[in-house]
């Protein structure tokens, strides 16, 4: 929401605008007859035109690019569609708190290298911090993933082991990708992979990815295609996060960054950067009470089912109760972990957390003091 600082993903109604102009769309070969796949009233009902995304957003990374552009007071631009003054201040907090701008509303030079950067200021943050940590490497493929959507490819539905026999093939095949850590380390993993063993190539041509499996060694790599099948990756999805990851990567090198730093097997530090770049998004589990139920609920939860307050977290900053969504790596771990980072916010029947990893709570001391200090 623009007013509240906070994103998420959610469902909700088209417009009679964009109706009429999925209608329009569906006959431009030949004329034709539209069948909406809801009754009249529901149609009549609906708003007669969508609300502009700019009073839907967050607009931090609106109001980081004008101000990189020289405008000091973003609230006396000349919008198309005028945000509200609500929106534009709570950006303003979120950059204050990345340190993108200081009190007086003035740009910092850390918020300049952040301004120059085509990323949400949250991933700026992220990626910039990378250098401090020694793994830009790693971190720029997180962000490059996180910029494609819907990088596991799911059939019929979460693919539980339960679900069905493709279903149940992909959820093994994804199973190899797991991290214990989170969602984060989990994408990082689908990406070395990938590049250890598949050939991408642009040009399609065939004898010269006939050529690269013949090579000379003791792995013969599989084609794109063949291993997004095999994984089940969406492989255009991966493609796009491929093309960003090169993107970001001439531009970090161009502004000074060591683009091949990594911290290789010292996962920790990667963590504790992805908590530095994502300390506005931190959640801590909600205690369990199962010592102060009854004996029968005991007797269930013993059973195999998941006590109600495992998965169940609350945000540090905003206080709201969220739950880890069963896309999640996460969902249904146990133990669960104490605190995480995410990446995403999800509200269908009620809010939930993607893209997460687990963190250590007193880290936030140490990368974000102003915030999580022992005076806050």
């Amino acid at each position: 929401k623009s007013s509240t600082g906070m994103e998420s993903l959610k469902v909700s109604d088209v417009s009679k605008a964009q109706a009429a102009q999925r209608m329009g769309r569906a006959g431009r070969v030949s004329e034709g007859v539209c069948l909406r796949l809801y009754p009249e009233d529901s149609y009549n009902l609906l708003e007669e035109t969508t609300v502009p995304e700019i009073l839907r957003v967050n607009l931090a990374q609106v109001v980081l690019q004008l101000k990189g552009m020289g405008i000091h007071d973003p609230r006396s631009f000349s919008f198309l569609t005028p945000p509200s003054p609500e929106s534009i201040d709570k950006s303003f907090e979120v950059l204050i708190a990345l340190g993108a701008i200081d009190k007086l509303m003035d740009l910092t030079v850390y918020g300049k290298e952040m301004s120059q950067l085509p990323l949400d200021p949250i991933y700026a943050n992220l990626l910039l911090q990378s250098s401090k940590y020694e793994c830009v490497s790693e971190i720029l493929t997180v962000v490059a993933m996180l910029s494609a959507d819907n990088i596991f490819y799911r059939p019929g539905g979460r693919g539980g082991e339960d679900s069905g026999g493709v279903a149940s093939k992909a959820a093994a095949a994804h199973r190899r990708f797991a991290s214990y850590e989170g969602d984060l380390p989990s994408l990082l993993n689908v990406y070395n992979a990938w590049k250890k063993e598949a050939i991408y190539t642009r040009s399609g041509n065939p004898r010269k990815k006939q050529k690269l499996r013949k090579e000379k060694g003791s792995f013969a790599k599989m084609s794109h295609g063949d291993w997004c099948g095999l994984n089940f990756i969406n492989g255009r999805a991966l493609m796009r996060a491929h093309d960003v990851r090169s993107q970001l990567s001439d531009l970090c090198s161009r502004h000074g960054m060591d683009v091949h730093s990594s911290c290789s097997a010292e996962m920790t530090t990667f963590y504790k950067c992805i908590c530095a770049g994502l300390f506005l998004q931190v959640a801590t589990r909600l205690p369990t009470h199962l010592q102060s139920q009854d004996k029968k609920k005991s007797r269930l939860s013993r059973a195999g089912i998941i006590p109600s307050s495992r998965g169940h977290y609350k945000t540090k900053i905003g206080g709201t109760i969220v739950s880890v969504h069963p896309t999640s790596f996460m969902f249904g771990r146990n133990p669960a972990p104490k605190c995480v980072v995410y990446s995403d916010l999800l509200y269908t029947t009620k809010m939930y957390v993607r893209g997460i990893t687990q963190i250590r709570e007193e880290w936030l001391n140490d990368v974000a003091p102003h915030i999580f200090g022992p005076t806050k």
